[in-house]
């Protein structure tokens, strides 16, 4: 392990613990490991972990520590912000091009949630689904967010051959199962498109937003009426999918 710059003030103190765990994580970290690496005296060390774990930035794991949820937690909002800032003009455009309010949305648990939106200013296009969630594996944003995770990790949540009680009628994916049969599609083709297998009259398109590791963080959706968008979906979708693989060309960028 590095050695640490030596630091005076508590913040600055706690920081070296914090950054001394992050930097030995997966592996727990001891008191007197964090002693050595901060040039400090175990009984500091001690205060200072009982006050990070107190505040969630430090998890007890073992005999050691680990880095704690609410630094996750810090960590994804600071990506999340990240995203919206490398994604807004790309959107702005895409409301220009497609006349529909464009959605940025990420993978939460088992379900999607709208990060940043921009809409034309005028009637359904003005609606505002920042903050709502929904299932993933009816949404097309959903899916195309799971279609980043391996086959067997997609069965270990929905098991295939195990019917999903929540699925609504119009559903296509109402098992594991189908669902992996839409993902391996939608890998294939870099979009995913449904109709109104989410909500009645509703249609929609989504590309996924890669990291500089090619990951797949983020999903670009548009969800309109489907009598006025249908037509649209597909050309929809390759459009924002170009303006998606400009994103991703920024967030690499930027790292």
């Amino acid at each position: 392990m590095p050695n640490m710059p030596v630091r005076n003030n508590g913040l600055e103190r706690d920081l070296e613990i914090i950054e001394a765990v992050a930097a030995a994580s997966p592996i727990p970290q001891r008191n007197g490991d964090l002693a050595i690496a901060t040039k400090r005296e175990k009984s500091q060390i001690s205060r200072a972990i009982s006050r990070l774990l107190d505040n969630g930035l430090l998890l007890r794991q073992g005999a050691g520590v680990i880095v704690g949820p609410r630094l996750y937690a810090i960590a994804r909002y600071t990506f999340e912000a990240q995203l919206v800032t490398a994604a807004r003009g790309e959107m702005h455009g895409l409301v220009h091009k497609l006349g529909e309010t464009v959605h940025l949305t990420v993978l939460q648990g088992l379900e999607v949630v709208t990060i940043h939106s921009e809409s034309p200013a005028h009637g359904f296009r003005a609606l505002s689904w920042m903050g709502v969630t929904a299932p993933s594996y009816m949404t097309s944003s959903g899916r195309v967010l799971l279609s980043g995770l391996d086959n067997d990790q997609i069965e270990r949540i929905y098991p295939a051959k195990k019917k999903i009680e929540s699925a609504p009628p119009l559903c296509l994916t109402k098992t594991g199962e189908e669902l992996i049969r839409v993902i391996e599609k939608i890998r294939h083709d870099g979009y995913s498109t449904v109709i109104e297998e989410f909500e009645p009259g509703l249609v929609g398109a989504s590309v996924p937003v890669r990291d500089f590791n090619g990951s797949i963080v983020a999903a670009i959706n548009v969800a309109a009426p489907k009598a006025r968008f249908e037509p649209h979906l597909i050309p929809a979708a390759k459009e924002m999918k170009k303006a998606a693989d400009r994103i991703t060309q920024s967030l690499i960028a930027s790292n």
